[in-house]
């Protein structure tokens, strides 16, 4: 059975800081207080396995010189009565590590772990007050077993945490191995961000970023979701996907395309969404992870934002969505780092010229660590018979894991995709007022029903309704709460069974 403790960490002689926070900071500060803070918290983690020969208290120690090393882990941030946000970073305290002895049950830890995971990503943090991290270490009687660290999302996001979790095990090996520690990662640590936003360029850079958002809110479709919701509050909920025939099919168009994986995806995503919805054009925000430089890309820090990205969903064939999502993708990238209260100020603006509240609340975001097609398998499928290829993909399909799972976003429309061995692993978070069990589910199965058909066929845009169960008659069925149909196998004339 499993038994918890608590310690405390403490540390000194830091160097210290204040100053106005990053683009990155105030954004996720902005989406976070937007929200019920009792429940809309999605605090990122990652897991160290412990090396051999360390005690408790080497890791407790490791820990503590990881928050030495990393500003972003001593920092709190304060808001001031006209909404301006500062980051102030400490040079000494102390923070809690949770303790769990799975005793003579260390083949537990798994499981362990991820119940752990699920209630840290849910708990609050008092950013005034309160160190951003909550790191629990898992032991068997005194023996260490592994590490999760627990940040809050203005600290750190995921190319933050994987870095985070990244140096830690670094510490830990050379500990074990008796040797020094390695260096700090050279990361920019996030008063030099504020600073270089600050600077010339970064004001430059900030102002194109304005530019783009007023252009965009000027001509951005009002709402993906024209009909009314059911009534009643906002109830969130979410499902997975793994699908390995999808992740081959994207890999297919990105190679075909030679455009990013991300481009693809975001095409299939926004015609099925439109299917769905009835729109004709798609509106959703695109997370850029802002990291270009070197000094960026090893950095402890949030950087990420959510820029729009408006695409036309017509066309002769698949492809000419993928080359839009591809242009809009990278003009989008351009322009991620920006001054999100300028953006609210921006927006407001555009809501009072038009005459319309602007509903920005899709989202779409890319966190594969590879989104480049891999040319390295062009000589290798080019040597593959068609047939036996397609044969493949299709088969693949009959493979692929559907499960709900607890949502921990509250936007209307969310889709994260991710790398898992040999699969696509896509999560839909969703208002089930717009989106119900039945919606989401099809929406997910239609995204690879896309990816597949169109990897061997073309397939016009106006054909991915019928194509996916999601034309206008089912997704009527659908926000009426009744499910859908089968999906119709286009290029074979015959109707598919619905997804398993």
């Amino acid at each position: 059975m499993e038994r918890v403790t608590h310690r405390r960490v403490r540390f000194a002689g830091q160097s210290t800081g204040s100053g106005p926070a990053t683009c990155g900071q105030v954004s996720m500060w902005l989406d976070i207080t937007d929200k019920d803070p009792r429940e809309a918290f999605f605090n990122p983690s990652g897991e160290v396995e412990a090396p051999a020969g360390l005690t408790v208290d080497d890791l407790l120690a490791e820990l503590g010189a990881l928050v030495c090393r990393h500003e972003s882990l001593r920092t709190y941030l304060t808001e001031d009565a006209e909404g301006g946000l500062t980051q102030t970073v400490t040079g000494s305290g102390e923070f809690p590590v949770c303790l769990v002895d799975l005793g003579d049950a260390p083949e537990s830890l798994w499981e362990a772990l991820a119940e752990r995971r699920q209630v840290v990503e849910r708990l609050p943090f008092d950013l005034k007050a309160e160190l951003p991290i909550r790191p629990t270490i898992f032991h068997a009687s005194g023996e260490p077993l592994a590490v999760l660290l627990s940040v809050v999302h203005t600290a750190a996001d995921g190319t933050g945490v994987r870095n985070l979790v990244a140096d830690l095990a670094a510490m830990a090996r050379a500990r074990a191995k008796g040797l020094d520690r390695p260096p700090p990662p050279p990361g920019r640590q996030p008063l030099e961000q504020a600073r270089y936003e600050a600077s010339a360029e970064g004001r430059r850079r900030l102002a194109r970023a304005s530019a783009y958002w007023d252009a965009g809110l000027a001509v951005v479709p009002p709402t993906m979701f024209p009909r009314a919701p059911r009534p009643g509050p906002p109830a969130y909920h979410a499902a997975v996907l793994h699908s390995r025939a999808a992740d081959l099919g994207l890999n297919l168009q990105a190679l075909r395309y030679d455009v990013s994986g991300t481009a693809v995806l975001l095409a299939a995503t926004a015609l099925v969404l439109g299917a769905y919805t009835g729109t004709p054009g798609c509106a959703v925000r695109l997370i850029c992870a802002n990291r270009t430089s070197e000094p960026e890309r090893r950095a402890v820090a949030c950087m990420i934002q959510g820029v729009l990205v408006s695409l036309d969903l017509g066309g002769t064939g698949f492809g000419d969505v993928v080359a839009r999502a591809w242009s809009a993708s990278v003009r989008a990238y351009r322009h991620g780092l920006y001054d999100g209260r300028e953006v609210r100020r921006l927006t407001r603006s555009a809501e009072r010229r038009r005459g319309v509240r602007l509903d920005l609340s899709c989202v779409f975001n890319d966190m594969r660590e590879e989104t480049r097609p891999d040319h390295r398998l062009a000589a290798h499928r080019a040597a593959r018979p068609r047939a036996a290829e397609e044969a493949e993909v299709r088969a693949a399909m009959r493979d692929s894991v559907y499960r709900p799972e607890p949502a921990v976003e509250q936007e209307t429309f969310a889709l994260y995709a991710e790398d898992t061995p040999e699969t696509l692993r896509l999560t839909l978070h969703a208002d089930s007022r717009h989106l119900d069990p039945d919606a989401v589910r099809g929406i997910l199965y239609g995204i690879e029903r896309l990816l597949v058909e169109s990897a061997f066929g073309e397939v016009r845009p106006e054909q991915v309704g019928e194509l996916t169960g999601l034309a206008a008659g089912p997704a009527a069925d659908l926000a009426a709460g009744r499910p859908a149909g089968p999906a119709v196998d286009l290029a074979a004339g015959r109707g598919a069974g619905g997804p398993g």
